[in-house]
């Protein structure tokens, strides 16, 4: 196995055009080096550790711009991130151990592109965006259309993720992310539901609803049918728990070794309904009617 350790993004880039789908991009490597251990040893792997530039997170007056070598735990100890993207920081800090928290990075999670990624689903709902460089000029590719599989993203074998920009929310907004695992945070997500709702000037009903739903289809989605089922109205518990079981009803989640597909709709429908009374008592100061 060859190892690489280029010190531009141009240099990566032809590495990658030259090795293509042999080539391991590696940051972090809290999946990589497992996979080499126990699954199979790509051609060569590209570190790109060494790239200057791609390692910050800064505002840009509506949002941040987050570099893909910004760990998980940068992320998790970021002011800014608390204050302005608080669902991206509830991913972050749910993010597996502490020790793995200081390694991973956020591109490496994005680019696993898991169905199960942690902070996956948080991104979708704030309508976060990622710029690619290849070798022939760069792309901004939505995460709405970024994830296309298990496993594969618009990256595909010849990119890199250079930037993800993440636009804050609209003012009075409340957001939260909501895993369950078998081992807690210690465990991958057999389910996670990120919310982000807006309150109309009132309070009184809901001018926009996000529901991000994670590890139950082959990429991680929106609910978007559950969210235009809300859009518009006041949260009653009636329509909380019609919801809930529509945003089930948008997942299409397998059976494995971790739990049933019967199961983790079930999960999906709890943990909606959860992360909806949170984020609209939160937002509003009410209970649900």
């Amino acid at each position: 196995m060859d190892y690489f350790e280029p010190k531009t993004i141009n240099e990566a880039l032809g590495l990658l055009a030259k090795h293509g789908a042999e080539a391991k991009v590696i940051a972090g490597g809290t999946d990589v080096m497992v996979d080499i251990k126990y699954k199979e040893e790509p051609g060569c792997l590209i570190n790109i550790k060494k790239i200057p530039g791609l390692g910050a997170i800064q505002e840009n007056g509506s949002g941040l711009r987050i570099g893909p070598l910004v760990t998980i735990r940068e992320l998790e100890t970021n002011k800014l991130v608390r204050e302005k993207l608080p669902v991206l920081w509830d991913a972050s800090h749910q993010f597996a151990s502490l020790q793995i928290r200081n390694t991973a990075t956020i591109g490496g999670n994005i680019c696993r592109a898991s169905p199960s990624g942690e902070t996956l689903t948080s991104l979708l709902i704030l309508d976060a965006k990622a710029k690619i460089a290849f070798s022939d000029g760069e792309k901004t590719e939505p995460f709405a259309s970024f994830f296309q599989g298990p496993g594969k993203s618009a990256v595909g074998s010849k990119g890199l993720l250079t930037e993800i920009a993440v636009p804050y929310p609209a003012a009075g907004s409340k957001s939260v992310y909501l895993k369950h695992a078998v081992r807690g945070a210690m465990d991958i997500a057999m389910v996670g539901v990120a919310v982000l709702i807006t309150p109309d000037a009132a309070k009184n009903s809901l001018q926009d609803v996000r529901i991000g739903l994670g590890a139950v289809a082959p990429t991680p989605l929106r609910a978007t049918k559950t969210e235009a089922l809300l859009r518009g109205k006041p949260l009653t518990a009636a329509l909380l728990k019609e919801a809930a079981a529509m945003a089930a009803s948008e997942s299409s989640p397998i059976s494995d070794q971790r739990s049933s597909a019967e199961y983790r709709r079930w999960i999906v429908e709890a943990l909606t309904r959860r992360g909806l009374e949170q984020t609209w008592k939160a937002a509003t100061g009410k209970e649900v009617a």
